[in-house]
């Protein structure tokens, strides 16, 4: 768990994304794998999640050998089971609570759980989660993790939600405390060519690691 969380902390940007289409996913899974992604979340939002992102992990140790593939929009303990049982190698939510994270350490999964308020985010520290969500960022504002963080010694946060691909806007949340940020529709968009998502993800990468 530790692993995932350092190789999040080093990619910076986690994309999210969901299509009805498993070639479709595959495909966008491809083109960021290749910008050097190795660390995605595919979202449950829809009725075609399951089935996708079983057969995804299924060929991602042939096709994409260092891909850590996690599932994201879980909100019970039905679809913690769910995914925890095809092998996700995270789970993301939008919402916390004590059961949810309890049976997530249960069933020795990481969990990230969506935090909003500071007794949110109390929940993950107080059960040595180290990461957590904040969700929605663009709700909370930039200066929001700077002001929970000295409460939460050793708790890292990933902004999600609202937040735009473009390497300024990344920096603001990077510099604000943020560990690395979660990018959905701002990067991967409903018409998406694969070629250019490698190119502009590979691009904001670099632009990102430069400072």
């Amino acid at each position: 768990m530790t692993e995932i969380v350092q190789k999040i902390k080093d990619q910076k940007i986690v994309p999210l994304f969901y299509d009805e289409s498993f070639e479709v996913s595959k495909n966008i899974i491809k083109a960021l794998y290749e910008a050097g992604i190795h660390v995605i979340e595919y979202t449950n939002r829809g009725h075609r999640a399951l089935e996708n992102f079983t057969r995804l992990k299924a060929i991602s140790h042939t096709e994409f050998p260092e891909l850590l593939l996690g599932i994201g929009t879980v909100k019970n303990i039905h679809e913690i089971d769910d995914y925890a049982n095809v092998k996700a190698d995270f789970i993301i939510t939008p919402v916390i609570s004590e059961a949810l994270v309890r049976h997530a350490l249960e069933k020795n999964i990481l969990l990230i759980p969506g935090c909003f308020t500071p007794s949110d985010i109390n929940i993950a520290f107080q059960n040595g989660l180290t990461l957590v969500k904040v969700f929605p960022a663009d709700a909370l504002g930039k200066n929001y993790i700077k002001s929970v963080q000295p409460v939460f010694p050793g708790m890292n946060f990933m902004p999600t939600g609202g937040i735009h691909a473009e390497t300024e806007d990344i920096r603001e949340w990077l510099n604000g405390g943020a560990v690395a940020v979660g990018l959905g529709s701002s990067l991967i968009g409903k018409d998406v060519n694969e070629e250019e998502l490698t190119l502009k993800t590979k691009k904001l990468q670099q632009q990102i690691n430069h400072n």
